[in-house]
């Protein structure tokens, strides 16, 4: 069962990196198994019509959003500071941008002005523990450190919305 939960995630993952890859970037390298899950990125390019030089992106996909009850748009995003392992979670890793999945687009976020709006975030609420907004949570019998993120928030720091 959980292998094919997994297997289902990944699969959706992987086509959603090539959806967004295939439409706004060129130059086009996808990662390795190694580069994916401890450099944190997913695929490499330049974003077209915007920057020159090739970039390292991280995909996340609307699994890992959450969905407002009331009127199902996304409000925030799961930002990860250490992984189920206690290791580096994906806002340290190496990427230049973090690239959400939204309903009608994607959002593609500066991954250092996204950690450091995170930060700030964290120490205004003083490192409060829980499962909201800016608090810390930590899922039973694991080591991840994750905290949810507003996306009007997001849109404070230097970003760009893409067409799906």
């Amino acid at each position: 069962m959980f292998k094919q939960h997994f297997d289902f995630c990944h699969d959706y993952g992987t086509k959603a990196e090539k959806k967004f890859a295939q439409k706004h970037l060129s130059n086009i390298v996808y990662s390795n198994k190694k580069q994916d899950m401890y450099d944190h990125w997913d695929v490499s390019g330049k974003l077209n019509n915007i920057d020159n030089k090739n970039k390292l992106f991280d995909v996340k996909t609307t699994k890992r959003l959450n969905h407002s009850k009331d009127i199902g748009v996304m409000d925030s995003v799961w930002v990860e500071g250490k992984n189920i392992h206690g290791n580096k979670g994906w806002i340290y890793g190496i990427a230049d941008y973090i690239v959400f999945e939204r309903e009608e687009t994607w959002m593609v976020v500066d991954r250092k002005e996204l950690l450091d709006l995170t930060l700030k975030k964290l120490k205004e609420n003083n490192y409060k523990k829980g499962k909201g907004v800016y608090l810390i949570h930590t899922r039973f019998g694991r080591k991840d450190k994750v905290t949810k993120v507003l996306f009007d928030d997001i849109k404070t720091i230097k970003h760009y919305e893409l067409t799906k």
